[in-house]
This record gives C-alpha cells, sequence and structure tokens, in this order.
C-alpha cells in the first residue's frame, strides 16, 4: 500500500463526512424516500455521496499528478454513466420486473424498463473500460464481463442494512491483495474512505445507498479487477461472478445467508 492510496482514503472519508449530511437534508427535503425491508419509509439514493466524492477526488488526484491514464478516465466516465442511470432507477424505477431474465425479456419486447437502460448503458460503461485495458478481442470479452458482472453483483446484495457495503468491502482488501501491481490501488482505496464513513448510515437503515450507490461500488470492484488482476485470476472471479448469477436468478441469496450461521452472523453484525 503506497502513501498516495492511504492519503486519499483519509481525504475521501473526510470529504464524505462533510456530504454526507448535505446529501441526506437534500433527499429528505425532496421526498426521496422508499420503503426498505420493513417497510419503513427511508431516503433512498445516498450513493451520490459515493459517486460525487469519488469522482472529484479521482480526477483531481490524477490532474495534481499529471497522470495521463485512458484507464483512470474511463473508469471516472464509468462511475458517472452508471451512477445516472441508478439514480433515474431509484426515482422511477419498475419493481414488478426483476432479475436479468426479466429485464431481457422486456428488451425482446421492445419495452424499455429502467432495468434495461441499465443493462445497456451498463454494457456501454463496461465496454469503454474494457478497450483501455484490453489487447484481443478474448481480453476485451473478459474484462467486458467482469467490470458488468461485478457492477450487478453488490445491487443483488443491497437488500439489507449494510449488507452491500460489507461485501465491498470484504471484495475490496481480496482484490487488493491478489493484484499484480498497486498502481491503482488509490481508485479502491479512495473508494474504501467513503464507504466507511456511510457504513453507520447504512446498519442503522437511517437511508439507503440505492442503485446510484451499488452500481457505482459494483463498477469499482469491475474496473479495478479487469485493470490489475492476472488472466488466471481474472478467469477465476469470472467463474465465481456467472456462477453467483446463476443461483440469485434461481435462489433468494437472502435465503442462503440466513440459513449459515457465520454468513448469517457476519450480515447481522453492527445492523440496528
Amino acid at each position: 500500500m503506497n502513501i498516495s492510496s492511504i492519503m486519499l482514503f483519509f481525504i475521501s472519508g473526510i470529504l464524505s463526512f462533510i456530504a454526507i449530511p448535505l446529501i441526506y437534508g437534500l433527499l429528505i427535503n425532496n421526498n426521496c424516500k422508499a420503503l426498505n425491508y420493513r417497510k419503513e419509509q427511508i431516503p433512498v439514493g445516498m450513493g451520490l455521496v459515493f459517486i460525487l466524492t469519488q469522482s472529484f477526488v479521482v480526477f483531481i488526484y490524477v490532474l495534481y499528478k499529471n497522470i495521463k491514464d485512458v484507464f483512470v478516465f474511463s473508469y471516472i466516465i464509468s462511475i458517472l454513466m452508471i451512477g445516472l442511470i441508478g439514480i433515474i432507477d431509484d426515482i422511477i424505477g419498475e419493481k414488478e420486473v426483476k432479475g436479468f431474465k426479466g429485464h431481457i425479456s422486456s428488451l425482446i419486447k421492445l419495452r424499455l424498463t429502467t432495468g434495461g437502460l441499465k443493462l445497456i448503458v451498463g454494457g456501454m460503461a463496461s465496454l469503454l473500460v474494457s478497450l483501455t485495458i484490453s489487447t484481443n478481442i478474448i481480453d476485451i470479452i473478459i474484462n467486458g464481463l467482469i467490470i458488468g458482472l461485478f457492477t450487478n453483483l453488490i445491487n443483488l446484495f443491497d437488500l439489507r442494512p449494510g449488507r452491500a457495503s460489507k461485501v465491498f468491502i470484504l471484495l475490496s482488501i481480496i482484490l487488493i491483495f491478489s493484484s499484480r501491481l498497486n498502481e491503482y490501488n488509490y481508485v479502491i482505496t479512495s473508494l474504501l474512505g467513503i464507504v466507511l464513513v456511510y457504513l453507520p448510515y447504512d446498519l442503522k437503515a437511517k437511508s439507503m445507498m440505492g442503485d446510484v450507490g451499488s452500481n457505482v461500488l459494483g463498477m469499482t470492484l469491475g474496473a479495478f479487477c479487469a485493470g490489475t488482476q492476472s488472466i488466471l485470476i481474472k478467469s477465476l472471479y469470472l467463474v465465481l461472478l456467472i456462477v453467483l448469477h446463476i443461483i440469485s436468478e434461481c435462489y433468494s441469496l437472502t435465503e442462503i445467508i440466513d440459513n449459515n450461521r457465520l454468513l448469517c452472523y457476519i450480515d447481522k453484525l453492527g445492523r440496528k
């Protein structure tokens, strides 16, 4: 872990500490609320803190360091793209159509849902990042799939307070340690600083990060994985991502977690 990664961790954390109450008040004042799993009306879209703080901190850092890296700039563009679709989904998203199968089926019938829109824009954003780091068509496909599936993965877990944040924190640490290079660690550590400051709000069910939040977390994991891992490690992650998505289409991840003592303990840890 280099000094830049640590520095951005604390800078983004401090900025988030300032931004979170402001965004929270904005959502409350504009009645941006949704029912959580307890049928309570709480603010939704707090993931705006993630996208605003992360894009600002990373952009200022690369300008300050005079980093001319297409991958980093494509990452910033991608989280802005997927974050925009996320907030649209949070505000006007359909609740009846769910899962990959549901949204793809709607697209085939030429009916556009916000989930279908997320598939399209998410695919474009994933391809954009993939093109900047890939050397051949196989690389493009593998990297694009990893980024796209990671983007949706966090959304699959965002069904209980704190769960998505915990999954992001765990996967971030694993990806940092399995990385074959550390020049992009600041991308992950910056967002880690934001998520850790936001975590108490999440655990206490005071607000929901929404799709805008889970999309940014997932896109960051995917871009970091595609840009820093060896082909062997990326292949393993891709298989795992495919398996998890297949399982989520057939079974409830919440039920699986609740029926496993260790996973249930971790899931409920710190929750109000």
